[in-house]
């Protein structure tokens, strides 16, 4: 999972860079909605999961680790990495780093995410999947309130 993260936020402002020399300013214009669309959507349907009562007798177990989940949220996140690719266009000599430092943060801090909710899954009583959801649509309204607004 760390790894993905990591990954994607790091992969993510190179491609954003390099595709900022051919039309930043049409991307520029609507990259705040596709984030806002893809973790507004992932948040939503996580916050109704989250709602809905867990059947003691029901025996499939939810699989948050699951390959294809975890991909998703790994680009889903990393979308406003791209952007941030962009804004280097006129800093080439900086890529670099700012892209390695955003994908190795990125990668610690999802480790230390994952080991404080397995460590702690047990002794506090909260929907993950719920808060999660709503994590993941504040996260998207945060990113389209920064660029409709221009904070």
């Amino acid at each position: 999972m760390a790894m993905l993260f990591g990954l994607f936020q790091g992969i993510m402002p190179f491609i954003g860079y390099f595709a900022g020399f051919s039309f930043a300013e049409q991307i520029s214009d609507y990259d705040h909605w596709i984030a806002f669309v893809l973790l507004g959507g992932i948040g939503v349907k996580m916050f109704i999961e989250g709602l809905k009562p867990i059947d003691p007798q029901c025996e499939i177990k939810a699989e948050p680790f699951k390959w294809k989940v975890v991909f998703t949220l790994a680009i889903a996140t990393s979308i406003d990495a791209l952007a941030t690719g962009i804004v280097f266009v006129p800093f080439p000599d900086k890529i670099a780093f700012a892209a390695i430092a955003i994908g190795l943060i990125s990668f610690v801090f999802s480790i230390i995410g994952v080991y404080l909710g397995v460590h702690f899954r047990n002794r506090i009583k909260i929907n993950a999947e719920f808060l999660g959801g709503i994590i993941l649509i504040a996260i998207g309204l945060k990113i389209l309130l920064e660029h409709l607004l221009c904070i």
